[in-house]
């Protein structure tokens, strides 16, 4: 797939006509998704101002269907732990947010199939230096 493969796709991917997927391949700089990491963890307001409903914000964070096979509880468009949430998008891309620590991280890469567990990675890895 030439999106898969491509490095210099950025915005949403788009069909050969010009429509938007919408179900995926949203591509956003690791800043940018940071800032949507930081814009939940504030609660929805962003330099002062609300941009999310605080409302919005928590329901989306918080179990509303549940992954059996691995046991993941998940939000909207957000699967959800005990120390907070993540966005996590293929090949390893995510937007993970532990609202314990009040810690936003992100990372992007190119796809990579089947990548390995993000959240294991921050957890052991990059929260203890932190």
């Amino acid at each position: 797939m030439a999106f898969n493969q491509s490095t210099d796709t950025s915005g949403w991917a788009v069909d050969p006509t010009g429509i938007h997927a919408a179900g995926w391949g949203l591509t956003l700089t690791p800043m940018d998704m940071a800032k949507i990491g930081q814009l939940y963890l504030n609660g929805g307001m962003w330099e002062g101002k609300r941009i999310v409903s605080s409302k919005w914000v928590e329901d989306s964070t918080i179990e509303h269907s549940r992954w059996k096979k691995e046991n993941l509880p998940y939000g909207y468009l957000w699967w959800v732990n005990e120390d907070g949430y993540a966005a996590m998008g293929d090949g390893g891309n995510i937007i993970y947010v532990n609202t314990k620590k009040k810690l936003v991280i992100s990372i992007a890469a190119l796809f990579v199939p089947k990548a390995g567990d993000r959240i294991e990675l921050i957890t052991k890895f990059i929260e203890p230096i932190l």
